[in-house]
């Protein structure tokens, strides 16, 4: 028996069971989803079939969400329906789920697979032997990427329209950002264990665009990288911006960001929190995040203004 008959066969199997599932969650009430600013609608009759699409990427999952026709969408990974990964997790529960195996995506047969770059090489060989489609979506590392990602999946999906319509939509929210003239005020990324980012990264460019000094810099980290508890203690920022996965489930990797050692320095480090959702991939919710960075520097920065009249008096 061939390979590709033996993976249509298994593929049979589990594409019944998944569309048994889908097919009860159909007949529950669904949640109201919050599309991403951009309508759907049908495909004109004079207009070429749009692809249909299976994404196996967590990442992917949410473009093709934001981005497809809802004809088009077949099936997510998996950890779309995941609200601690996915922005648009509920809206993703309308969709049958993948865990990124060949024989859950040959029977579906669709016209198009969106992958990502860690993707094994094994599974998309295996698609690209059988005939698929297949496109793998880079990791967006700057807002350049990111926009290059919306451009290139809307395209992808027979729809470029609409991701130039969102480009377009991030850049003028872009230059409406405030500029920032005064000296910054200092902050860091600081996930589990200390992880960090510089300047050469989406969330520190992103922070950098919200007008933050980003002191990963002042040790030389250019994109990704450590910060010891030390080195926090020495670097002395304003604001420390986690983003963790599970929140409140505090292993010592997680409690660095209120370690006791930070107060009995005598620093006043403001701990902020973000979703996880917002910073584990790129995406049009990324310019939103970088507003709402800018809010918290003005914030900031009005209150030790504030502070610093109080004390002249």
């Amino acid at each position: 028996m061939s390979v590709r008959v033996t993976l249509l066969m298994f593929g049979f199997l589990f594409a019944s069971a998944q569309a048994m599932v889908y097919a009860q969650s159909q007949s529950q009430p669904q949640s109201q989803p919050q599309p991403v600013s951009i309508s759907t609608s049908s495909t004109p009759a004079d207009k070429p079939a749009l692809p249909t699409v299976v994404s196996i990427n967590l990442c992917a999952d949410q473009l093709v969400l934001a981005f497809a026709d809802d004809s088009q969408i077949l099936s997510l990974s998996h950890l779309s329906h995941d609200p601690a990964g996915s922005v648009y997790a509920d809206m993703a529960k309308r969709y049958p789920t993948n865990t990124g195996h060949v024989e859950e995506v040959l029977p579906l047969q669709p016209d198009l697979v969106i992958a990502g770059q860690y993707t094994s090489r094994y599974t998309l060989q295996l698609l690209e032997s059988v005939g698929l489609r297949v496109e793998i979506l880079p990791i967006a590392d700057s807002i350049e990427a990111l926009q290059d990602n919306v451009l290139q999946v809307s395209r992808w999906l027979g729809r470029p329209e609409v991701g130039q319509q969102e480009v377009a939509r991030m850049q003028q929210q872009l230059a409406a950002l405030s500029s920032v003239t005064e000296s910054k005020p200092r902050a860091a990324v600081y996930d589990p264990n200390g992880y960090t980012v510089g300047d050469n990264s989406l969330r520190g460019q992103s922070l950098k665009l919200a007008g933050w000094h980003n002191v990963a810099t002042d040790k030389g980290i250019g994109s990704y990288g450590s910060l010891s508890l030390e080195s926090l203690i020495t670097l002395a920022p304003d604001a420390l911006f986690e983003s963790p996965y599970s929140p409140d489930t505090w292993s010592r990797g997680q409690a660095l960001s209120v370690h006791p050692a930070l107060k009995h320095r005598g620093l006043k480090t403001k701990v902020i929190s973000i979703p996880s959702s917002q910073t584990i991939c790129g995406g049009p919710w990324t310019v939103d995040l970088i507003r709402e960075l800018e809010q918290e520097r003005i914030s900031m920065q009005s209150i030790t203004s504030s502070d610093s009249v109080s004390d002249s008096n």
